[in-house]
């Protein structure tokens, strides 16, 4: 496990191959990310202290943003579209015990941002949402470290991650009192942010075609309205069912017309 905990770190398995475990373990006690680790996973599964994250994207779907704060044992203590965002603002030490990044394809520099967003948060855990991959990017990101998971994972996965990471309880979290969050529903996270849709929207004259434009505009009011029915007071249970239907079936139109202007960019080649 020490041997294994080194080599996750990004420690070449040549140069502690032939180390004693006094000396493994030196190794760890140097690097204050992995003495945070080593210490915590030492702790009994009860730990009751919340798991704090911190939400680095801008696709994280409104069933993350906003779920993860119904959850017992989580504490989302900030959200920003980039890294170099948070870069800017400042980086407050120990203050961050699990770092979920929303990317919406993983490349060959994936893996070197992670780490470095890892070293500079000094995070215990980090969790990586994705898209679209193939099996070898996610096999050379994947570690004890680093969790990777797809875009259609739910809140209470996503939140077992952060406290089974951290030293918390295994048991699955549970949502806080009148939560109206639904575990069961999974809704497609967003393929366009609303940057990118204005953007489509304007490239119509460039390209001679209004499709973009027509298509961005449906995406953005299917999503108005995702977000309205999942905002929507309810009444009695029947309102609340029916709330989290009409949410959970605008989401998949919604995914349907995203995955239908992707192609579309594909074909015409738009970058954005």
């Amino acid at each position: 496990m020490v041997l294994k905990s080194l080599v996750d770190s990004g420690i070449a398995i040549s140069s502690i191959a032939q180390l004693s475990l006094e000396e493994l373990n030196a190794n760890i006690e140097s690097d204050p990310i992995l003495s945070k680790a080593s210490s915590i996973s030492n702790k009994t599964k009860e730990n009751t202290e919340p798991c704090n994250v911190l939400l680095i994207g801008e696709g994280f779907p409104i069933r993350i943003l906003d779920g993860l704060e119904e959850v017992n044992g989580i504490n989302v203590i900030e959200v920003h579209d980039t890294f170099d965002e948070l870069e800017n603002s400042g980086i407050p030490t120990d203050k961050y015990d699990v770092v979920i990044i929303e990317k919406p394809t993983i490349n060959k520099y994936t893996r070197k941002e992670i780490e470095h967003i890892r070293l500079k948060t000094k995070a215990l855990h980090m969790i990586l949402i994705y898209g679209f991959s193939t099996q070898e990017s996610i096999d050379q990101i994947r570690s004890s470290q680093t969790s990777v998971v797809r875009s259609s994972v739910d809140v209470q996965e996503l939140a077992r991650l952060c406290i089974f990471h951290t030293g918390g309880s295994e048991q699955l979290p549970s949502l806080q009192a009148n939560s109206t969050l639904h575990f069961e529903q999974t809704i497609p996270t967003r393929r366009f942010s609303n940057q990118q849709l204005s953007e489509l929207a304007k490239l119509s004259d460039a390209i001679k075609c209004e499709c973009p434009r027509h298509m961005s505009d449906l995406v953005k009011d299917l999503v108005a309205f995702e977000i309205y029915s999942a905002e929507c007071e309810n009444e009695n249970k029947e309102d609340a069912e029916l709330h989290s239907y009409l949410h959970a079936t605008t989401a998949q139109a919604r995914s349907m017309l995203e995955e239908a202007l992707l192609h579309l960019v594909r074909v015409e080649d738009i970058k954005i």
